[in-house]
């Protein structure tokens, strides 16, 4: 066993040296050198060819980093060359990020990018800047430098970008501008602001720091402004402009030319252009378009609401807190300005506002023209009637308290219309019980109701009529009847009257009474011509006169007169009396169809009186009659004629053609034979011898 053991190890052993020696004298390899590595940087201490990270939340990609190379720094930076960030946000919408570099942090918390920076989201946003950076946990892209971007039909640039996933915003942080092209029917839309935002799953934008929008022409300013955009497109839905806002011109507006406030906000139809609805508030102000070149109106107020058809004119609108409409001179027609409280207007689609209404503190004002001077009327409530298409004010409705100002002219009812084209106001109903009245330097009148047309001036009023007529030594051109005073007022009351202050002429029906002092007319008219001095009074005329006497030491008696008409002419200085004249005074008790005072030339007084047509005179128990009577006053004579006339007392009766007879004595004078006829008639006459 032993011997068999040791032949198989001696064997092994040979076996063994065998190979040695084959595998020693075999021939020998030449080795080749190892290339040397091109570094990167050799400052690394580890670098690597090409990278491709992805990032995992439970089973979905969250982010992939691709580069071209990795260099890793002692101090533990690691640098991307050649980088491609993809990121998923929750929206399950991907962004990409590439650069040239890139330093990122550790476990791809962050990543400073530099050298054509590029962002490509999967909603087709793209920008480009010269560095970014990106910080995992926040989800926001940020590039300082310069950038541009683009969407569909939006491009911008600005200084200054951020790009967050989580919320789907994009930030031009400084010098920011943004332009909407044109495409299709949809015009092209430039905007600049210190900065701008864009929040895309929200559909708005945001501007800050001052923003001017130029919508194919129209300016649009603030210093902030929001845009709300359709869910279906980039175009405007509503804006919502903060601080100093300001818009004007441009297309989709209608009738409004031009808008300013503190605030506005606008809502535009689905076309995105034409204007539905402008609310405005703080110092709002509104201007709308004239016809043709024309300026148009202007509003202002502290908040202003306007609403547009789809034509552009305006339907409805509201205002509130220091309301100023002006409307613009229009050929002929002055410039008018109408202050209130609050406003609201009111029209058909196609129409425009066709009526405004005006509420509280009303002040109405017409611009002077160069014949006459500033309107002004104010009310509590103004009803403004306008012409549609023009904007042309035609009629105002004004109740509560009305008061109206037309240089000396003024005006005041419970409620007013003022007729614009014609020129003319009605003046209705009490204010606090008192009734309507007009007045100016020369009348006041006072009524249930008055008409006045303002140029040339004419009044009429109807019930309770009350005018007074001012002073004539007061009132420049005036004439008063010398039957009047021209130091006091005339007082006039009637049913009616009318009173043209041209013609300085006023007719009072309906029972009319005039006063002045003693002097009293009535009539069932009376007509007072303050231009030719003329006064006359048609039924049932009942006039008291303060006539002179002829004794300056005496003192006036008043000399009352009847009769169906009156007339009297400063020319002429004749008081005239037709059908049934009455006349009771110093001068006795006279009856006659006709009846005439002729006054003095220098004064009121008495020069003769004149009367015809079955005259008769009492004086205290003397009678005469006869065809016609002459009283002169100076001697106190009277003269009468007759087929025959006749005189008696008492106890004397005497007959003739032509008797003249005083007042002051028993003579009687005959054919032009002073005698005295006896006649008995009983009692305790006295007989006279004839002369």
């Amino acid at each position: 066993m032993w011997r068999r053991r040791l032949r198989l190890g001696i064997a092994v052993f040979g076996i063994g040296l065998a190979a040695f020696v084959v595998f020693a004298m075999r021939p020998r390899e030449v080795r080749v050198p190892v290339a040397a590595i091109d570094r990167v940087d050799p400052a690394a201490t580890v670098e690597t060819r090409g990278c491709d990270v992805v990032q995992m939340k439970g089973s979905r990609q969250d982010l992939r980093v691709e580069c071209e190379s990795q260099a890793t720094y002692a101090d533990g930076r690691t640098m991307l060359k050649g980088v491609t960030l993809t990121v998923d946000n929750r929206a399950g919408r991907t962004f990409v990020v590439t650069g040239n570099e890139a330093g990122m942090g550790a476990n791809q918390s962050s990543f400073d990018m530099s050298g054509d920076v590029k962002l490509a989201a999967s909603d087709g946003l793209q920008a480009t800047a010269g560095s970014a950076s990106y910080l995992q946990s926040e989800g926001i892209v940020r590039a300082p430098g310069p950038v541009e971007f683009n969407r569909g039909r939006m491009a911008g640039a600005g200084i200054g970008f951020t790009f967050d996933e989580q919320r789907d915003t994009v930030w031009l942080l400084d010098q920011a501008v943004v332009r909407f092209g044109a495409e299709g029917e949809e015009g092209p839309m430039d905007v600049a602001s210190g900065a701008a935002g864009f929040a895309r799953g929200d559909r708005y934008m945001r501007f800050e720091r001052g923003v001017r929008m130029n919508r194919s022409g129209q300016i649009i300013e603030a210093d902030e402004a929001t845009v709300f955009l359709f869910p279906d497109r980039d175009e405007p839905d509503r804006i919502e402009l903060r601080g100093n806002a300001r818009i004007t011109g441009g297309e989709g507006m209608g009738a409004v030319r031009a808008m300013r406030a503190r605030d506005i906000n606008l809502d535009y139809g689905d076309d995105g252009r034409t204007l539905e609805q402008a609310t405005l508030a703080g110092q709002s102000a509104v201007e709308l378009a004239g016809a043709g070149a024309a300026p148009g109106q202007r509003l202002s107020a502290e908040f202003t609401a306007v609403s547009l058809d789809a034509g552009g004119a305006i339907t409805s609108l509201s205002s509130r807190d220091r309301v100023v409409v002006t409307l613009p001179a229009d050929k002929d027609a002055p410039a008018r300005t109408i202050r209130s409280v609050q406003l609201t207007g009111s029209g058909g689609a196609g129409q425009g506002l066709t009526a405004m209404r005006f509420e509280n503190a009303v002040e109405f004002r017409e611009a002077a023209l160069k014949d006459r001077g500033a309107r002004i009327a104010r009310a509590r409530v103004l009803d403004a009637r306008i012409d549609g298409a023009t904007g042309n004010l035609n009629d105002a409705r004004f109740s509560g308290g009305f008061m109206f100002e037309d240089g000396a002219l003024r005006a005041q009812s419970g409620d007013a219309q003022y007729n614009i084209g014609a020129g003319t106001l009605v003046l209705r109903n009490k204010d606090n019980n008192a009734s309507p009245f007009v007045r100016d330097e020369a009348v006041r009148i006072d009524g249930d109701a008055i008409d006045v047309t303002l140029s040339p001036r004419r009044m009429a009023a109807k019930g309770s009529v009350r005018s007074v007529l001012q002073a004539a030594s007061n009132t420049a051109g005036t004439r008063r009847p010398a039957l009047l005073g021209d130091t006091e007022p005339v007082n006039v009351l009637a049913g009616e009257m009318t009173y043209d202050e041209q013609a300085r002429k006023a007719v009072y029906s309906g029972g009319a009474r005039l006063l002045q002092g003693d002097t009293v007319i009535q009539a069932d008219t009376i007509t007072l011509d303050e231009a030719r001095g003329d006064l006359s009074g048609t039924g049932k005329v009942l006039t008291s006169l303060q006539l002179t006497p002829e004794d300056s030491t005496a003192k006036p008696a008043p000399t009352l007169l009847r009769a169906e008409t009156f007339r009297y002419g400063d020319e002429s200085r004749r008081a005239i009396y037709d059908t049934k004249a009455q006349m009771n005074g110093e001068q006795g008790d006279l009856h006659a169809d006709h009846i005439e005072l002729i006054l003095k030339r220098d004064e009121n007084g008495l020069d003769r009186l004149e009367a015809r047509g079955s005259v008769q005179i009492t004086m205290e128990k003397r009678r005469a009659s006869g065809a016609t009577l002459i009283y002169r006053p100076a001697d106190a004579r009277y003269e009468i004629t007759g087929n025959p006339g006749r005189f008696d007392d008492e106890c004397n009766e005497s007959a003739g053609k032509t008797l003249t007879f005083f007042r002051s004595s028993d003579r009687v004078i005959i054919d032009g034979n002073e005698e005295v006829r006896t006649e008995t008639r009983g009692g305790k006459c006295t007989p006279k011898s004839p002369n």
